[in-house]
């Protein structure tokens, strides 16, 4: 399993869309940390405690760099002898793996480079903001790999990429109002019903990286929605997709 990992990433670090897109995301992040800084590094940590939804539709982009042509090539791993549930776990693996490479190098280099080039301003605001930011990434990485397991299945068993992406965004970014209209209707218009909650934060789980759910980000229940949603979601993805991927007629 390691070595099929190890090759699945060699696959990817020799694509040069990986580091044309690793370039693109590196440039926009330093560019928002240094609009939103203020002049102060403690001002930067707080504006990057913010940005942790952007994982969410990056991960079909991630998907694609991992799963891109893999129907071209799944006929001769398994006519090697490699298991569709080695193919599948291991593809998965590898791009969660990329992932969070991805993410610390973003985070991690932001909060380098304001840190040598601004001043830290206050030290306590410094210090709590960067604790925020500890935070939020624990919150976040859950949800970042229940996403990425979703897009890693559809890239897998939808045979257009248009179409399982177009989806995915549409959901992204249309899902949360169409819920809200909805909930006004089942609930009253009260938001703040727990089952609305629990319904928006199942099935719209970028809403935990936007509101905070259900009482801020600095709490351990708010790390529990975030797990529990996450992980949810990481298990339902590679079940079914497993399940699904045995099954599935490659000619």
């Amino acid at each position: 399993m390691l070595n099929y990992i190890k090759a699945e990433l060699w696959k990817v670090f020799r694509r040069k869309s990986c580091y044309v897109l690793a370039a693109l995301l590196l440039f926009c992040a330093h560019l928002y940390g240094w609009l939103f800084s203020g002049g102060y590094f403690a001002d930067l940590a707080a504006g990057v405690s913010l940005t942790m939804v952007t994982g969410m539709p990056l991960a079909p982009l991630l998907a694609h760099l991992v799963d891109a042509g893999s129907r071209d090539t799944l006929k001769n791993e398994l006519s090697f002898g490699l298991s569709r549930g080695r193919i599948y776990w291991g593809k998965l693996a590898a791009g969660l793996l990329l992932g969070l490479l991805l993410a610390l190098i973003l985070v991690g280099g932001v909060l380098a480079t304001g840190r040598l080039l601004l001043p830290r301003g206050d030290p306590g605001a410094a210090w709590s903001n960067l604790y925020r930011v500890g935070v939020c990434l624990l919150g976040a990485v859950p949800l970042w790999c229940g996403m990425f397991a979703l897009c890693h299945t559809l890239a897998l068993l939808v045979r257009s990429t248009a179409v399982w992406m177009a989806g995915y965004y549409v959901a992204f970014f249309i899902g949360q109002p169409i819920l809200t209209v909805l909930a006004a209707g089942f609930f009253g218009g009260n938001m703040a019903a727990w089952p609305f909650r629990l319904l928006q934060a199942v099935l719209i789980p970028c809403t935990l990286l936007i509101s905070g759910l259900p009482s801020g980000w600095i709490s351990g229940e708010y790390l529990l929605w975030c797990w529990g949603v996450g992980l949810g979601w990481l298990a339902v993805s590679a079940g079914a997709g497993l399940l699904f991927f045995r099954r599935m007629d490659l000619r």
